[in-house]
């Protein structure tokens, strides 16, 4: 005979802060920017302007991260190349990177969503800041905008996992 537990609710011994359910999502988190940035072509990292904190409540948590942002680059005599990716502030550790590549010949402003995800594993219950990058990774002719559409959004996510 098989049994059947019901409760309407489930609190720790001493506090409801105790109860740890591996597999599960802790908290979620949700950065959100609106608009655009002007224009760069650097070779080194630059900070999009969207950013996440979020404090785990468990230190041997993993932290998903979801990111999604609009970036174009505008090829006038060649090929442009830009990285883009997403970090962890403290460590620089990088959670998700991806490669956009403008087109050659003089198509102007090529559109990508640069959406992916990456997991990072806590080692403690510190706050954790996750940003966004990007930077020119080609030495050829170009300009990328890291935001792009005055109307679009930019936006990280950041669910903890109880492990």
């Amino acid at each position: 005979m098989a049994s059947t537990l019901t409760v309407d609710n489930i609190v720790g011994a001493t506090s409801s802060d105790t109860v740890h359910l591996p597999g599960h999502v802790v908290q979620l988190v949700n950065s959100s920017i609106t608009g655009s940035s002007g224009s760069a072509n650097s070779s080194s990292w630059l900070d999009t302007g969207n950013t996440l904190t979020i404090t785990p409540k468990y230190s041997d948590s993993k932290i998903l991260v979801i990111v999604h942002h609009v970036v174009s680059v505008q090829t006038d005599n060649g090929h442009t190349r830009i990285d883009f990716r997403c970090i962890e502030n403290g460590s620089s550790t990088e959670i998700y990177r991806m490669d956009f590549h403008g087109q050659d010949g003089t198509t102007n402003n090529t559109q990508r969503n640069m959406s992916g995800s990456g997991v990072f594993q806590c080692t403690n219950t510190n706050a954790l800041t996750f940003k966004t990058q990007v930077q020119k990774a080609s030495t050829t002719e170009g300009t990328w905008y890291p935001l792009w559409y005055s109307d679009s959004i930019h936006t990280m996510q950041a669910l903890e996992v109880a492990q």
